[in-house]
């Protein structure tokens, strides 16, 4: 409980506008300003002594959904020990509700947790103020929109489909479907909805990029009664464009060679919607031979478009020269839009796998050193050279706490000159103090940033970015774990749990060593006993 020594102090929280309370470690209300009563309604008499988790107080979502108590900022920072913010509705003692945004942070003494301070304001009129500007604006304003296409025209002058402008305005992310007016007019065909249903439930439900883009070419050729289709996609690094999916192409006629720029690849990657290849009027085409002994005649290229990028190309072969109807273009053209965005979305999703098992196999590799051996420096070795590598980052250093707990000590470096590692002292730096206080801190320009002592030397040996994160065993703080960068970089949640991970194991593998030092010292006296007494006999 605190304890008010200063009422100045006490009539300064208890007169602020915003609310603010105080939850100490058994969960319960300890403090409720005036702030506070005047936002809920609930005075301090109905608040202070109450459990935490029995508060009258109801935060919803702006859905209405009740939070559930671990969902409160309170319950958050006690599980996280950092600050957390939110924005929600409360329920006020009148049942009105209002918008807040709330802050809990926990609160020290003496390096120890002893509760979590709240702070929580009335935000309804900024973002009542915010919403009539944003209304006005876009009235104001004069949209250039295409009255047969209906796409509009953006500040570069570049025309943008309605659905990726209004996305890119913030006005949501719109997910393809039809309607049915647009089903009875556009696909008069039934296997056309059909298909196209059938590939928008493929690609919203499948996270396998190869699985996706072969079921396209395989209902593109059933459903336009074609020889044959085949989807190519560019690489950005060759400029070439490569296979990524094909059906009713033998493997010989697939594998011919590098694509040649005709006349329809050229079209569909400056982003013409359609264009149809005859054969027959390109004879000194490179594989006009091949396509020959293929059975195909005319190719049909469509642009895999990905809001303004083009990302490849869709085509089908027939063999006999067809004349398209503006059914088939539209049914195509959609469905290479649905092949884009599943390209795009299994991209993200494979590299977000290939990172979390490339950190998971790094994890495994420290988890089973420090397990294996009693080497501590073995161990610290190895971490401050595997983050760096799986992580892309310059280097890496672990510093430990001197037996006085006053003083940091270099234990384990990779990545640095000698000549930056012996720059000085760090334990005066507030990014260093805030670590050991059990805070995760980085910083996004250490050349700038006040929290840094040695600026002029980061510069010198090319440190743009660095983390720090406290090194812990047994709820004891041991040292710091350093991560710098060479290129300016914001370091994701992701990396920062990670990296978190990664320290908790340096304790660990600390609190091994130590432990068998001790015992091994308890042992060796134990043994010098033994053989003092043998020889005192002898």
């Amino acid at each position: 409980m605190i304890c008010w020594k200063w009422k100045n102090y006490r009539q300064i929280l208890d007169n602020t506008a915003d609310g603010i309370y105080f939850v100490d470690l058994e969960k319960k209300f300890q403090y409720w300003n005036i702030g506070a009563e005047s936002i809920t309604g609930f005075n301090a008499k109905e608040i202070v002594g109450k459990p935490f988790d029995r508060s009258p107080v109801i935060y919803e979502d702006s859905r209405g959904n009740k939070l559930e108590q671990y969902e409160h900022p309170v319950a958050l920072c006690f599980q996280e020990k950092k600050p957390v913010k939110k924005n929600f509705f409360i329920k006020t003692k009148d049942n009105g509700l209002t918008h807040v945004e709330e802050t809990a942070a926990p609160l020290y003494k003496k390096k120890k947790i002893i509760g979590v301070v709240a702070t929580f304001k009335d935000i309804s009129n900024c973002i009542q103020i915010v919403e009539s500007e944003l209304k006005t604006k876009k009235k104001e304003r004069l949209i250039p929109i295409c009255g047969w296409c209906k796409k509009i025209r953006t500040n570069e002058n570049y025309w943008e489909q309605l659905e990726v402008y209004l996305t890119n305005e913030g006005f949501g992310v719109f997910s393809h479907g039809i309607c049915p007016t647009c089903a009875d007019k556009i696909f008069d065909k039934k296997v056309y909805l059909e298909s196209y249903q059938t590939i928008c439930k493929a690609i919203s439900s499948s996270i396998s990029l190869n699985e996706v883009l072969q079921l396209i070419v395989t209902n593109v050729t059933k459903v336009m009664n074609v020889k044959a289709s085949l989807l190519r996609l560019l690489n950005k690094e060759t400029r070439q464009l490569e296979v990524a999916a094909h059906y009713g192409l033998s493997e010989k006629y697939v594998n011919k060679g590098p694509v040649k720029y005709d006349a329809s690849i050229d079209d569909a990657l400056a982003g013409k919607p359609v264009s149809v290849y005859d054969i027959a009027e390109n004879k000194d085409s490179k594989y006009y031979k091949e396509a020959l002994e293929e059975g195909i005649r005319s190719i049909l290229s469509i642009p895999m478009r990905f809001q303004k990028e083009v990302i490849g190309v869709l085509r089908m072969y027939t063999t006999e020269p067809v004349k398209y109807t503006d059914e088939d273009f539209r049914f195509i053209t959609a469905i290479s839009e649905q092949g884009a965005i599943a390209i795009k979305n299994a991209e993200r999703f494979e590299k977000a796998v290939s990172k979390e098992k490339e950190y998971l196999r790094v994890f495994e590799e420290i988890t089973k050193a420090v397990s294996s051996t009693l080497h501590v420096n073995e161990v610290l070795d190895m971490i401050v050279q595997k983050i760096p590598e799986v992580m892309g980052l310059k280097a890496a250093t672990i510093r430990l706490l001197d037996p006085t707990g006053e003083k940091l000590k270099l234990v384990a470096s990779y990545g640095l000159s000698q000549k930056y590692l012996n720059r000085g002292p760090i334990d005066t730096e507030e990014n260093i103090i805030e670590a050991l206080n059990e805070k995760p801190v980085a910083i996004y320009d250490v050349t700038t940033d006040k929290r840094i002592i040695y600026q002029k030397e980061a510069e010198e040996e090319r440190i743009k970015s660095m983390l720090t994160l406290p090194v812990i065993a047994r709820g004891k703080i041991l040292g710091v774990l350093r991560l710098l960068t060479d290129k300016p970089k914001n370091f994701s949640q992701e990396e920062i749990d990670f990296a978190a991970s990664l320290a908790e194991q340096c304790g660990t593998a600390i609190e091994n060593a130590t432990m068998y030092e001790k015992i091994k010292k308890d042992y060796d006296n134990i043994m010098k006993y033994f053989d003092n007494v043998i020889t005192e006999k002898e």
